[in-house]
């Protein structure tokens, strides 16, 4: 009943807004920038790097080499990786300003930044074998996650860096994946200097949302409901919708 109302709520305050429905406001360019020109648009270096998994899922990377107020400094930096968190990608950690952006604060603090991207998210969709209209390619968990995608991006930047050891930042399911791996392969843990667990998910024993009421259900209905392959995609035309709608003038009032 409650996640009625709220919605209820929103729907009157747009009916009864002082500012019409059909005003438009300007979209944001970085609306339909890609990673690289999100970085590349603030005045930083961008890199693009792809790693391929061990189970064949091809995974594209971003680095900023160094920031504005350090650029060429020579010197060997300290290695930072952000991992995003659940339905998420890479830029994440650069969509805000300059000065509000994890990625262009840590390249301005001296450090080489990496952005990774795991199995499935809008900037890592392809396979050497699998397309993604295959129910194959989209048979995995964030345990394949952890298992594939963590070490081949870990083990990538080591090497291109030629460091021993990296920084790790994750956020909610970048978390997860990184307790299961460090956990599970020692030997990856100890290429790991210092961990930063962001909104660290580890357990759903205590959550208390209506949506984790529907892992009750059986699991045939569930694949029914939400079916097998992409939840929730990014894709044009949702960015087309998202931006149009976020456009409208009594939305960004709210």
């Amino acid at each position: 009943m409650r996640p009625f109302i709220v919605v209820l709520c929103l729907c009157l305050g747009l009916v009864h807004s002082r500012e019409p429905m059909r005003t438009k406001r300007a979209v944001d360019p970085d609306a339909f920038r890609n990673i690289s020109e999100l970085i590349t648009s603030k005045g930083y270096p961008a890199e693009e790097h792809t790693v391929v998994t061990r189970d064949g899922y091809i995974l594209s990377m971003s680095r900023i080499p160094f920031g504005i107020k350090n650029q060429g400094n020579s010197v060997m930096k300290p290695v930072v990786f952000l991992q995003h968190g659940f339905l998420g990608d890479g830029s994440q950690w650069v969509t805000n300003l300059a000065n509000n952006s994890l990625g262009f604060i840590l390249a301005d603090a001296n450090h080489d930044v990496w952005i990774g991207n795991t199995r499935g998210n809008i900037l890592s969709r392809s396979h050497q074998h699998l397309s993604v209209d295959q129910d194959e390619f989209w048979a995995f968990s964030f345990d394949e996650m952890a298992k594939f995608d963590l070490p081949a991006m870990i083990h990538y930047i080591l090497e291109k860096t030629g460091q021993q050891q990296l920084y790790y930042v994750g956020h909610s399911q970048g978390t997860t994946i990184a307790f299961i791996a460090f956990s599970t392969m020692p030997e990856l843990a100890q290429k790991i200097k210092m961990f930063f667990a962001l909104a660290p998910v580890t357990r759903l024993d205590h959550a208390k949302t209506p949506a984790v009421r529907l892992f009750v259900l059986p699991e045939r209905l569930l694949r029914f409901i939400f079916g097998k392959r992409e939840f929730l995609p990014q894709n044009w035309l949702v960015q087309r919708i998202s931006s149009t709608v976020c456009g409208l003038g009594a939305v960004s009032t709210l």
